[in-house]
């Protein structure tokens, strides 16, 4: 797909992301393209971040001669890539030019960094004259630094593509986080404002009696300290002796866990997503308040968040890998199959054909005899390898200690002679197979490398004074050459891991992000003292790699926010919890859908399996719900009419209201108008005046017998009996092609109307057997697989076919029951079907911004500015957005709530309860009007949804009476 040759004008400039020094690229010439001067200044970039990494108060007490080790490093660092600056000025131009210095964004990089290395120079010259104290706040100026390894990582980021397909993949796959992320912040929000509403401030705690709230010590408070409630049915009661009181204690003491407000609450329920330590807040609240509270909130809240939310990520990120990876394929290359064989295998072709020969690699390389090398090849002595195998496991799994008081040595003395036996049995297996396949043959292979690198570190443990000791790992090695026992093991294995590039680009990169993250929390907390989390590199590396694990990262967090200013322990939360959602949701992903990606099934075989699912899952409900079904139990009662003043010799019956609309029109004559008699009739005599009358009611319905609209009621019938026997599985007037005599082209041609068919099809309908013959348009066809391009053609002509028959009896069905039944789909059982209250109350409910500007000569779509502005306005209709505007300000005002400031008690709170309750009330009442409540087809009340609406308007209600005197 990369090397296809673009067609499109505007891929023809080739973007290459990562060669920011590289100018013969861009037609400019200069010394600073010179291949030793780029070498240079990426060493420049990797000393720059030993320096960083080692520039800290601990790390300089502890090796004294780094001060000035990475002072001089600095300078030197620092002067060379200023003159780099320097000379990409003076070749490319400052501002001036389409290629000038500034208008590039990684020159704009590569200068901030030399700033902050000249910042960071300055600022240890005043250390070394000690005009700046120790563990002064001012490293934090060193704190961008380590990001100048993105200048040395660039390097390998190097590709050329399209810069319209490169935009195109960051614009899907930004489009797809950004979605999953508002996702995730619609929850937090959720739960954030539900645990102000739900807890509000826990400060209760038992307290030892006559206790001073004011001057509380830790003698007396509860051992281990209680949260407790003063509700007399809920929470926890103190002992004898105690008592519930409220404590005012600062958040450093108390902690910073909390739903005191929507900010503590936010960062309390994303500590508490993360499964860390929620388990604590949850029985906090269970001590503080009703039990049931704090089960639904925290086990809902575990649910969506810690579970759903993050599954969802694990996709969206997986989707984007998928979407990344076909790009950029040739990158990673391509996924190899399994050796099964030693030998390979070439397709060779001559006159008689193509044949896979195989290719004899060990000709002419080993010196061992023929019958030698058919032996290496043969499954004997692979099965003796593996037995030998398997027993050295055993043995290694059967070594034991009893701490007995004797010497360690004693128990080694018959598992170091059974070690002997095996290792020389593995060197004389790499020496068999080296004589038979050659040296370079056998070290072709990369299971040979590894065979070889076990026998050498075995060999080399089996020296007495070296047998107890780090070497033992190659012993316990060993027991990877197992996975060959499998075949389905080694299969499974070789799809984890996969190409080598693919896993351990992945694996660099954390690295490296552990790394640059390690450096600049270093920096940023060094200056704590008394603080070991993040005093030296090895240190804070440990820390970040905690918070990456997610065990106790709270707690590092914690400790930090503690040790920190009042006005900046918030900043540090936000980085932390930044870092940690990057690193739990984005990289853990990617690994996840690295893994995914290598077990992912082959194209062809996700198709199929694709296809059949939808086959499975393609037939929609052609049933009713269970409100509409109601209406099937009481005997039918269509609306009759009956036809007056018609000359005729026989009396006319009653005649289905239905039937009679295709043959009249609804006019209410109460203004003079001049009114064609006829369509087709253009004499003196077409139009006729009428007298003005004023009547109380509207007139009677007018009968318009025009040839035109007879021949056109007659044809629709017609053409609504052949669908309806079609439907029916009666066929007799429809031909079914390749089963008779040859017919015309005319004759093949079978129209199926749309229109809604008037008659019951309430019966057994057979369905296969009338649409085997059908193609996707509705027309005639043969069912011979050779003539259809694909096999799975056929497969999705019948979904589709599937699909529209059951929505078309789903339609049928109400079709018959709104005939049949008057009350069918009318509202409350009192408004009219057609009335036009009705209709007036769906403009209102109905009417929705059209995104899609039409010209009106021509017809087609016009182009506009802001397309995604104009779709998000036609999303909904006109009164969800008013309810969405209206539920947004709710919300904004529930954030102001605090422990003191309630809703009970504070006025301007309970204007927006006032506002969104009455906006509600009109807004159920017009749906109510418009679609009905609950027996109708559109109901307010069809699903979950229309639940939850009634159950918040009911709540809110509640809420109001209450604060009503």
């Amino acid at each position: 797909m990369l090397g296809r040759k673009q067609s499109m004008k505007g891929d023809e400039v080739l973007a290459d992301y990562g060669a920011g020094e590289t100018l013969t690229q861009l037609g400019i010439s200069g010394d600073v393209d010179w291949l030793w001067v780029r070498r240079l200044l990426r060493v420049c970039s990797l000393l720059s971040l030993v320096s960083v990494s080692l520039n800290t108060t601990r790390t300089f007490e502890r090796f004294e001669y780094l001060f000035y080790a990475t002072f001089v490093i600095d300078i030197i660092v620092t002067i060379l890539l200023t003159i780099e600056m320097i000379v990409k000025m003076y070749i490319r131009g400052f501002l001036m030019g389409a290629f000038s210095y500034l208008k590039d964004r990684w020159c704009q990089f590569d200068a901030i960094m030399v700033f902050f290395l000249w910042m960071s120079v300055i600022l240890q010259v005043f250390e070394m004259v000690q005009v700046v104290p120790k563990f002064s706040y001012l490293s934090i100026l060193r704190a961008p630094r380590p990001l100048i390894t993105i200048r040395f990582i660039r390097v390998f980021l190097k590709f050329s593509m399209p810069k319209s397909r490169i935009n195109q993949i960051f614009k899907r796959s930004s489009q797809q986080i950004y979605n999953v992320t508002l996702f995730f912040l619609f929850f937090m929000s959720l739960y954030g404002l539900l645990g102000v509403q739900f807890f509000g401030e826990m400060s209760n705690h038992c307290v030892v009696n006559g206790t001073n709230p004011k001057n509380v010590t830790l003698d007396d408070l509860a051992i281990p300290d209680t949260y407790c409630s003063n509700i007399p049915d809920a929470g926890y009661h103190c002992p004898d002796g105690m008592v519930c009181m409220e404590l005012e204690l600062p958040k450093s003491i108390s902690g910073f866990n909390g739903f005191d407000d929507f900010a503590h609450s936010f960062f309390t329920v994303y500590q508490a997503a993360s499964q860390e330590g929620w388990a604590l807040l949850m029985y906090k609240a269970m001590d503080s308040l009703p039990a049931w509270r704090a089960v639904c909130y925290f086990t809902t809240m575990i649910f969506f968040l810690a579970w759903l939310v993050k599954n969802v990520f694990i996709a969206v990120i997986t989707e984007t890998f998928n979407e990344i990876r076909v790009q950029f394929q040739q990158m990673w290359g391509e996924r190899g199959t399994i050796q099964t064989q030693s030998t390979a295998q070439v397709l060779k072709g001559d006159d008689s054909g193509w044949k896979l020969i195989t290719v004899d690699e060990n000709k002419g390389r080993g010196k061992a005899p023929h019958c030698l090398q058919v032996f290496l090849q043969s499954a004997v002595f692979q099965v003796i390898v593996m037995m030998v195998n398997v027993g050295n496991a055993i043995v290694a799994a059967s070594m034991k200690f009893q701490h007995d008081g004797r010497p360690r040595e004693e128990f080694y003395n018959y598992y170091y002679l059974a070690e002997i036996g095996f290792t020389i049995f593995f060197d004389l297996e790499v020496i068999f197979k080296i004589w038979c396949l050659g040296f370079h043959g056998y070290y072709r292979r990369s299971l040979h490398k590894l065979e070889l690198f076990l026998a050498m570190g075995t060999t080399i443990h089996l020296i007495p004074s070296a047998y107890v000791g780090e070497l033992s790992a190659f012993q316990v090695f060993r027991i990877v050459r197992l996975i060959k026992a499998s075949p389905v093991l080694e299969d499974f294995v070789y799809k984890i891991f996969g190409p080598g590039k693919k896993l351990g680009s992945l694996i660099i990169f954390t690295m490296c992000l552990l790394v640059i993250t390690s450096s600049i929390s270093m920096q940023l907390f060094c200056s704590l003292g008394d603080f070991n989390k993040f005093e030296a590199f090895p240190e804070a590396f440990m820390s970040m790699f905690q918070i990456l694990t997610q065990e106790g990262w709270g707690e590092v967090m914690n400790e930090t926010m503690l040790r920190t200013s009042r006005t900046i322990g918030p900043l540090v939360a936000i980085y932390f919890i930044l870092y940690h959602l990057f690193v739990t949701l984005i990289v853990l992903s990617l690994f996840v859908a690295v893994i995914l990606d290598n077990l992912e099934l082959d194209e062809d075989i996700k198709k199929v399996k694709q296809l059949k699912a939808r086959e499975q899952s393609a037939g929609i409900k052609e049933g009713l719900p269970l409100r509409l079904l109601l209406f099937e139990r009481f005997p039918d009662s269509p609306q009759m009419s009956r036809l007056n003043k018609v000359p005729s010799e026989f009396i006319v019956p009653k005649v289905r209201e239905s039937f009679m609309r295709q043959f009249v029109e609804d006019q209410a004559e109460e203004s003079p108008t001049m009114k064609k008699l006829s369509e087709n009739e253009d004499n003196l005599v077409t139009f006729r005046k009428t007298r003005p009358l004023k009547l109380m009611a509207s007139p009677c319905k007018v009968r318009n017998t025009t040839n035109i609209l007879r021949k056109a009621s007659v044809t629709n019938i017609v053409i609504d009996s052949n669908n309806q026997r079609l439907l029916v599985g009666d066929s007799g007037q429809i031909p079914v092609l390749g089963k008779g005599p040859k017919q015309t082209q005319s004759q093949k041609t079978i129209r199926l109307d749309r229109r809604s068919m008037r008659r019951s099809m309430r019966g057994s309908i057979k369905i296969k057997q009338t649409y085997d013959h059908l193609r996707e348009n509705g027309e005639g066809g043969t069912l011979n697989p050779t003539a259809s391009r694909s096999p799975h053609d056929f497969d999705i002509k019948l979904l589709q076919q599937k699909r529209q028959q059951a929505e078309m009896k789903r339609n049928q069905r109400e079709e018959d029951l709104r005939e049949n039944h008057p009350y069918f789909d009318t509202p409350l059982f009192m408004v009219a079907r057609e009335s036009r209250f009705r209709k007036f109350c769906q403009t209102i409910v109905w009417a929705r911004y059209d995104p899609h500007i039409r010209d009106p000569v021509t017809g087609k779509e016009r182009k506009i500015k802001y397309k995604t502005f104009h779709n998000l306005l036609g999303l909904v209709t006109y009164l969800d957005w008013f309810m969405i505007w209206i539920t947004t300000l709710c919300c904004i005002s529930m954030m102001f709530e605090t422990p003191q400031i309630r809703v009970m008690n504070t006025a301007f709170l309970q204007v927006a309860e006032y506002i969104f309750v009455t906006a509600m009330s009109l807004e159920i009442i017009l749906k109510t009007l418009a679609d009905g409540l609950f027996f109708t087809p559109k109901a307010l009340i069809k699903d979950a949804a229309g639940v939850m609406d009634f159950f918040i308007f009911a709540r809110k209600l509640s809420i109001l009476h209450e604060l009503l005197p």
